[in-house]
């Protein structure tokens, strides 16, 4: 077995994992790097298996639909098989389609093309091994920012890989991660994990669960909420609709977002009523759910007898920063809390993934925060390395060069860590 670290050792996103066995090959993950990180050093060369040559002997596995880990399937070998969770894929083509009308017509072109791609796309639900000659796949689902995301357990030629990609332990569904790694990641020789937080060892999460509750608390002291939020970050948005539910507000969003919380509710609303809405509703103003249609590139709003329904009982509605959205914001501004639910970096001038448009989007208002990380902090690390205690730890993904670091053995304790800090086999 061959363990290949092709991207991401020096960048921030994109990573590009390969286990070869005897000819055959699986990729995990297929990304662009976040945006701003690009480099000389972060130019692709071609992949034998994934970007260029014979497919037949290989796979690409994706953990989750974030740009950095699914963004380059356009750059594979037309007839690669591709793996992704089957919420997951829904909620990406979701997504995709929608970019495919953005006004840019080169953008909207990639899109377009992506979305076409996704039909080829093959998918599994956690647990359902696939084979790649004679390497054996198992996925695991685990918690993170994107739904229905996995963690890899890769197996060959007697040993046993896991593959961590983005994980937490401070969401909705994080009780089960360590309980799933004992039963189906034991005899571990090499883990390949993220290591988002490696420089915040002291860093404690807030939990979504307590996110949740401070927006409740919000919702019932403030009639009229917009909240900033992903669009695909699917566990923070029912946890919105939950808090305006037992706030006694309405829940609006427009209909590209609606589509998105229907997919999901339909698919794993048997599994826990936290994804189960009422989306017919209509003699409660509590958790009553309104989708806005935007018509002939109209600005949203609130037309007929909606704006006097939502004015009496006030409403959380999810917000996205373009032109649509500005209009309803600005009517209520004056009155209304503005919250804003994503990563802060984003709005940093000196970070490499400010983004302007977003920062112009909110500029004018004042705005609160509330947010937490969809990343693993250190005592995760920790537990879930002392959990399967591998032989072999590798950490490519770290969010700044690591030079000549060496882990403080009291922050972060396992048998060995090491730390990849150029491409190596």
């Amino acid at each position: 077995m061959t363990l290949i670290i092709h991207r991401g050792t020096n960048q921030i996103g994109g990573c590009i994992t390969e286990i070869e066995s005897n000819g055959y090959s699986v990729f995990i993950d297929f990304g662009e790097p976040l945006p701003g990180t690009e480099n000389k050093n972060t130019e692709l060369q071609p992949i034998e298996g994934l970007t260029c040559g014979d497919v037949s002997k290989s796979a690409l596995f994706i953990t989750h639909y974030h740009g950095d880990h699914i963004g380059k399937i356009l750059d594979t070998v037309t007839g690669l098989p591709i793996f992704v969770g089957k919420t997951a894929i829904q909620i990406y083509n979701c997504l995709e389609n929608r970019l495919s009308y953005i006004q840019d017509p080169d953008e909207a072109g990639k899109h377009k093309k992506t979305v076409e791609r996704i039909k080829t796309i093959n998918t599994f639900v956690p647990l359902e091994q696939k084979q790649i000659g004679g390497i054996i796949v198992t996925p695991l689902m685990i918690d993170h920012s994107a739904f229905d995301a996995y963690m890899f357990v890769v197996e060959a030629e007697g040993k046993r890989i896991l593959h961590t990609g983005d994980f937490r332990r401070h969401g909705f569904r994080s009780k089960g991660l360590i309980p799933t790694l004992r039963k189906h990641a034991a005899n571990i020789d090499y883990i390949i994990s993220e290591g988002s937080n490696i420089f915040r060892p002291n860093a404690a999460m807030q939990t979504e669960q307590a996110l949740q509750r401070d927006f409740e608390m919000l919702f019932k002291s403030n009639k009229y909420n917009f909240v900033i939020v992903s669009s695909t970050n699917i566990d923070r948005i029912f946890a919105l609709y939950h808090a305006a539910k037992r706030a006694k507000r309405c829940f609006v969003c427009d209909a590209f977002q609606a589509e998105i919380i229907k997919i999901v509710s339909e698919n794993h609303k048997s599994y826990t009523s936290f994804y189960e809405i009422d989306f017919n509703q209509k003699t409660n103003p509590a958790g009553r759910f309104f989708d806005l249609k935007r018509y002939k590139g109209n600005a949203l709003a609130f037309s007929g007898n909606l704006k006097p329904y939502l004015d009496n009982h006030g409403f959380c509605m999810l917000v996205r920063p373009n032109k649509a959205f500005k209009s309803i914001v600005e009517e209520y501004a004056n009155s209304a809390k503005i919250v804003y639910s994503m990563w802060k970096g984003y709005l940093n001038k000196e970070k490499t993934a400010f983004d302007q448009s977003l920062f112009d989007f909110l500029e004018p208002y004042e705005y609160e925060v509330k947010h937490t990380s969809g990343h693993a902090d250190v005592k995760t690390l920790n537990a879930v390395y002392e959990t399967i205690k591998p032989k072999y730890g590798i950490i490519p993904k770290t969010p700044k060069s690591l030079g000549s670091y060496s882990p403080n053995k009291k922050s972060f304790c396992c048998r060995m860590v090491v730390f990849l800090l150029v491409n190596q086999r």
